[in-house]
């Protein structure tokens, strides 16, 4: 008995080189898919927080229109512009603001 492996016919061979081939082509198949789906996760996370973020800035939006929408409403029935007072001559010249609570720059250009 000898040592040596058998001869391969070319067909053998060619069969062999091609399921080599396939094996190394499906590992670097195998290995794009699990960065692909690392690079997914990390973006989903990163979005998780951005969302995250963008909850609470809108619920501090809400909170802060809840706040003017209140002080407005408390202004209204005080303002001179809403009630339809005549303007004061005196106030445009003197570059005054018509509603001091609200900070209005005057109607009258300077």
């Amino acid at each position: 008995m000898s040592n040596r492996k058998p001869q391969l016919s070319d067909d053998d061979e060619k069969r062999m080189k091609r399921r080599e081939k396939n094996r190394v082509a499906a590992q670097r198949s195998r290995k794009r898919q699990t960065q692909r789906a690392d690079e997914l996760h990390e973006a989903y996370e990163c979005l998780e927080q951005q969302n995250s973020l963008l909850k609470k800035e809108v619920q501090v939006l809400l909170e802060e229109q809840k706040r003017l929408a209140e002080a407005l409403q408390s202004h209204e029935p005080l303002c001179p512009v809403l009630n339809h007072e005549p303007l004061s001559y005196v106030s445009c010249l003197n570059h005054e603001p018509l509603c001091p609570v609200l900070n209005h720059k005057p109607l009258c250009p300077v």
